[in-house]
């Protein structure tokens, strides 16, 4: 059985909204009123994004200083070589700005990982645009990464498990469409408000010890027989209640 997992970037791998760091560093006012637009559901982010990266204005050096500054999960390096141990290669899933996303793992030397997102632009006169070569003229949320297609487009084959770990909007999609999330934050109310099949975890340290618990057991079933995650902490599809692997775990698989 073969597994393959989406990491978003923003608030999952990296602990806050690159995007809104360096728009609120570096964007001409009007920025704001762009994004209230999106929450209304006026625009999509893919729009969005695009005419709020053009406001930006700034150097390369001063915005690779801010990129230089963000921290990620101090689990996420563990958790990649956890996953290359198992021959399973993470790839991050963004409608974020790849530009970003690269910088800041290549500075905890994971710039090989993987990364599907936004493109950005470097212009003249320190001004910037954004371009989004994995939108899809399907995607409901109109977003510059549409993350359902990009689950679908990857590669592997149709038994292949697929597993997606994230914490926000820009993950509802996706979530509807791979065998498992990993959530958090507003993720993991979406989850379980829509009956989605997925785990509650605090951090990529919580992840890691998750799958170690996980592989072995699933074996070549995969992750098809869970087709529901109660939030009492059963899964109907294996009758594997969660209690079963807290015994395997430093701590409960709910919060």
């Amino acid at each position: 059985m073969a597994y393959r997992i989406y990491c978003d970037f923003d608030g999952t791998i990296a602990t806050s909204d690159v995007t809104d760091m360096l728009l609120e560093a570096f964007a001409a006012p009007g920025w704001l009123d762009i994004e209230a637009q999106w929450q209304a559901g006026l625009i999509g982010s893919a729009d969005c994004m695009a005419r709020q990266v053009a406001l930006l204005h700034c150097s390369r050096p001063a915005l690779d200083r801010l990129l230089d500054a963000v921290d990620i999960d101090p689990g996420f390096v563990g958790f990649v070589a956890f996953c290359r141990g198992h021959d399973i290669e993470p790839t991050v899933v963004s409608d974020g700005l790849d530009y970003a996303i690269r910088r800041i793992l290549s500075r905890v030397g994971l710039g090989d990982l993987p990364v599907i997102a936004n493109r950005l632009m470097f212009l003249a006169g320190d001004r910037h645009a954004m371009l989004s070569p994995h939108a899809s003229p399907a995607c409901r949320s109109r977003a510059g990464t549409c993350k359902c297609e990009a689950v679908r487009s990857t590669g592997g084959t149709e038994t292949d498990s697929t597993i997606l770990i994230g914490d926000g909007r820009s993950d509802y999609c996706a979530a509807g469409v791979v065998d498992l999330v990993l959530a958090k934050a507003g993720l993991r109310d979406h989850c379980r408000t829509n009956g989605i099949v997925h785990l509650p975890y605090r951090d990529f340290a919580e992840v890691t010890r998750l799958l170690a618990a996980w592989l072995p057991s699933l074996g070549a079933t995969g992750l098809s027989g869970l087709s529901a995650h109660a939030c009492d902490g059963t899964f109907r599809g294996h009758e594997k209640p969660a209690v079963l692997f807290e015994a395997r775990l430093s701590g409960p698989v709910l919060p």
